[in-house]
């Protein structure tokens, strides 16, 4: 199941591309929980820090081109990016 949330924030996620040297900040909801983040560019890696659950569940993960690897509540998540469902950010929001 924390593959399954984790593979849909990093969906909506590494599809938003970061140019400014200021991290990016926002929120989505999916399956009703909603998350919010930051994502800053930190050389050829995406680092994504948030929390889920109105704060209650920290994450932080790094992507990279091939792979997403860092924490969700605590425990260690590793996935590759070629297994993140691609879904947009209209169905994340809606879902």
């Amino acid at each position: 199941m924390i593959k399954t949330i984790l593979a849909a924030a990093a969906a909506v996620l590494v599809a938003t591309p970061v140019f400014a040297a200021e991290p990016e900040t926002g929120s989505f909801t999916y399956q009703g929980v909603k998350y919010d983040y930051t994502a800053e560019q930190q050389g050829d890696v995406k680092v994504l820090k948030g929390s889920a659950y109105a704060g209650k569940v920290p994450f932080e993960l790094k992507v990279t081109k091939r792979t997403v690897t860092g924490r969700f509540n605590g425990r260690p998540v590793t996935f590759d990016v070629k297994d993140v469902k691609k879904i947009s950010s209209k169905a994340a929001a809606n879902d």
